[in-house]
């Protein structure tokens, strides 16, 4: 407690909090101390071991896939730097299997930031001589709560103790990296600058699950349902569903940032330091180095052929067809696999297809003369989350197929040059959904897409009609399987925001459970492509879009026209989609429509 709180710094905090809130600082003084002694972790009797031993017995359901070279390199960083390991979040076991890990390369247990909600009797007294650091939820307006916390994570940083916590601030509920929260990451910065003498290296990790039987509550969730309370009776459940195999747990380790080197950008023009700068920078960069290294597993392979098929089951050479393109995509792409993965062997994808089958998410049908799969309406967000666990190794390809569209479509003079805007303008409508490099990095990743799709596609005498030909001739076609169930639900909120009185205040969650119940009633009706556009996750994002694009309060100029425009943009891109999806299904894929032989047949689509 006196190394914490008794320093010069706290101590002025103090005061500063006492004059402004009229208390008096012996009064806060022992508030911070109850502050303290619930986040922070305690020494005792009870071994390391034997919680070891617990956490091993609450995973039994994965056995570990990991890169034994990687934790030795970060070990021997550890040596002259403390870590802090930012994964992203799935389940609520991704700190065992991080840990599971470590402590076999002889790692002590990390300083683990936990939300106070799971901070459950015993457990929150084992887990706090474990190395769990309960913090609450929401503090942001409990100002001593925050100086409290801010302190004892500048004494972990001082003592260069080893810290973990994810950056997303929750559990993924649609598969994808959510966007980070900053809170906790800038208090770290700020302590770093208070003690720079040695660094601090963010190590981005990827935590990934062959299957989660958690994935049924998650997408529950997703749809409009409430959050189950954790309990003890929770507790037992959860540990109760481990029980069965469900393949292997995936952890891979990015390249580390140093904090030093980050703070070292923010300099201003008199050499001072600016570290609060660095948070953003640091949180995408991590972000970006965790997809980068996420690996793509046979389920979500299995859920990307199973998925927007028109509402068809399909058998497994269908599935391989639709597939087959994708493996050899990857492969080009040198795109990260699982271990257990060779891109040329169907035998691990279709043992993940019976795990997906045995687990309920799909459905196998065997009374004719062929077993064929499909995905039911109930389970459309389960199998969607696997899929959507490697989707951003395919956003600049499908960003590359749409841009193409809309530049034969306008017929567009410099095919180049109306590319490169279409995808500018692609990429800034789904910033809030995917993470982007800067923007010379991402041009770099356009001419490299578009170049597969047809190396002649700068030339100038490349024309719309040009466009066409080429894609027509293509086998992979992505854009309506990655974008399709954003760009949807993105333009039943844009539809739905354009009806607002532009003179009125838009209430963010009356929005957002309106659009849940519209696409539930489309999806009905048969006017929404997909259900996983009925996502609340999506929802909230366009509403960030349209904020962003000044779209949201009455106080902007000319609103009611540029909602208009908004919506018709988006109605256009969904349009397109389902454009690509034909010519995807006309190229190879298990179905032809009648459509799909005019898109075919047409000059410029």
């Amino acid at each position: 407690m006196d190394d914490v709180l008794d320093t010069p710094q706290f101590r002025a905090t103090l005061r500063d909090l006492a004059a402004e809130s009229g208390r008096s600082e012996s009064e806060l003084y022992k508030e911070a101390e109850s502050d303290l002694a619930e986040m922070a972790t305690k020494e005792g009797n009870l071994t390391v071991s034997g919680w070891d031993r617990f956490c091993h017995w609450l995973a039994r359901a994965y056995k570990l896939d990991y890169l034994p070279q990687q934790v030795e390199d970060l070990k021997r960083l550890n040596r002259d730097s403390a870590l802090i390991f930012l994964p992203n979040h799935r389940s609520y076991l991704d700190p065992l299997v991080l840990r599971s890990a470590l402590e076999q390369h002889g790692f002590p247990p990390n300083n683990v930031l936990g939300g106070a909600n799971l901070a459950l009797w015993p457990l929150n007294h084992v887990g706090q001589r474990n190395g769990i650091v309960f913090i609450r939820r929401e503090f942001r307006d409990d100002h001593l709560y925050r100086a409290v916390l801010k302190r004892y994570l500048a004494y972990l940083i001082e003592n260069r103790k080893n810290l973990e916590w994810y950056i997303e601030g929750g559990r993924t509920r649609t598969g994808k990296l959510r966007p980070p929260r900053y809170g906790i990451l800038s208090y770290v910065v700020d302590a770093f600058a208070e003690y720079p003498e040695h660094d601090v290296h963010i190590v981005p990790t990827s935590i990934i699950y062959d299957q989660q039987h958690e994935v049924g509550a998650i997408s529950a969730e997703e749809t409009g349902g409430a959050k189950k309370a954790e309990s003890l009776g929770w507790l037992f459940d959860f540990a109760k569903s481990q029980s069965r195999r469900l393949g292997r747990a995936h952890l891979r380790f990015g390249e580390p940032l140093s904090l030093r080197d980050a703070v070292k950008l923010t300099l201003d023009d008199e050499g001072n330091p600016r570290p609060r700068l660095a948070v953003p920078k640091v949180a995408f960069e991590t972000a970006d180095r965790i997809n980068a290294v996420t690996p793509v597993t046979p389920s979500a392979l299995v859920t990307f052929a199973l998925l927007d098929n028109g509402d068809r089951a399909i058998t497994v050479p269908e599935g391989r067809k639709i597939l087959e393109p994708l493996l050899e995509y990857i492969n080009i792409m040198q795109l990260p696999v699982t271990q257990t993965f060779d891109l040329t062997d169907h035998g691990p994808l279709r043992e993940a297809l019976d795990t997906l089958v045995r687990e309920n998410v799909v459905t196998k049908y065997s009374g004719g003369d062929e077993s064929v799969y499909y995905v039911e309406l109930v389970h459309q967000h389960e199998a969607a989350f696997y899929r959507n666990t490697i989707i951003h190794h395919f956003v600049a390809r499908s960003i590359a197929e749409l841009s193409l569209v809309e530049a034969a479509e306008a017929n567009a003079e410099n095919i180049p040059a109306a590319t490169w805007a279409y995808a500018r303008r692609l990429k800034d409508l789904l910033k809030f959904e995917f993470f982007f490099p800067t923007t010379r990095e991402f041009a770099v990743a356009m001419e490299k897409e578009i170049s597969i799709v047809s190396p002649g596609w700068q030339e100038e005498s490349w024309t719309p009609s040009g466009i066409m030909d080429e894609l027509r001739g293509q086998k992979l076609f992505l854009a309506h399987r990655v974008l399709g169930p954003f760009l949807e639900a993105y333009s039943l909120f844009a539809d739905e925001l354009e009806k607002y009185d532009p003179t009125a205040q838009v209430d963010e969650s009356e929005l957002v459970d309106r659009c849940l119940g519209l696409a539930r009633q489309h999806w009905m009706q048969r006017s929404l492509h997909t259900p996983e556009s009925i996502s609340r996750d999506y929802f909230r994002n366009a509403y960030q879009l349209a904020e962003n694009q000044h779209l949201i309060s009455p106080d902007e100029p000319d609103l009611a026209e540029r909602r208009r425009a908004f919506a018709d943009e988006l109605r256009t891109l969904v349009r397109r989609i389902d454009d690509l999806r034909l010519l995807a299904l006309a190229s190879g894929e298990p179905l032809l429509t009648e459509r799909a032989v005019t898109v075919l047949g047409g000059s410029n689509g």
